[in-house]
C-alpha cells in the first residue's frame, strides 16, 4: 500500500502540534508531533511499510504497535481527505 498526499495543504508548528491546511477548501487539522513526523515523509509518496520502517528507526515503538498506529493515522487522514492510499 502507497501513501500520498492529496492535493495542496499547508502546515505550521504550533507548540507541540502541528496544523495542516487545505488550500483547495480550507479544512484543517491538528496533528501531534509524531504525526507531522508522518505527514513529513509521506513527501514525496511512500509505501506504508517504509514508513513505519522509518518511524520505527527514529522511535521507540515495535514493529506491531507501529503499524497499528500507522494504519489509525492514515485512516483519520484519509477521512479528511488530506491523503490518498493506493496499492503499491
Amino acid at each position: 500500500m502507497q501513501v500520498k498526499r492529496n492535493g495542496e495543504w499547508l502546515s505550521a508548528m504550533i507548540g507541540e502540534e502541528c496544523a495542516i491546511m487545505s488550500v483547495e477548501n480550507g479544512s484543517y487539522v491538528a496533528i501531534s508531533r509524531v504525526g507531522a513526523r508522518i505527514w513529513e515523509l509521506i513527501e514525496p509518496p511512500i509505501a506504508v511499510s517504509d514508513l513505519c520502517a522509518k518511524l520505527q528507526d527514529e522511535f521507540d515503538v515495535t514493529a506491531e504497535v507501529c503499524r497499528a498506529e500507522v494504519d489509525a493515522f492514515l485512516g483519520e487522514m484519509q477521512a479528511c481527505h488530506a491523503i490518498v492510499l493506493s496499492p503499491a
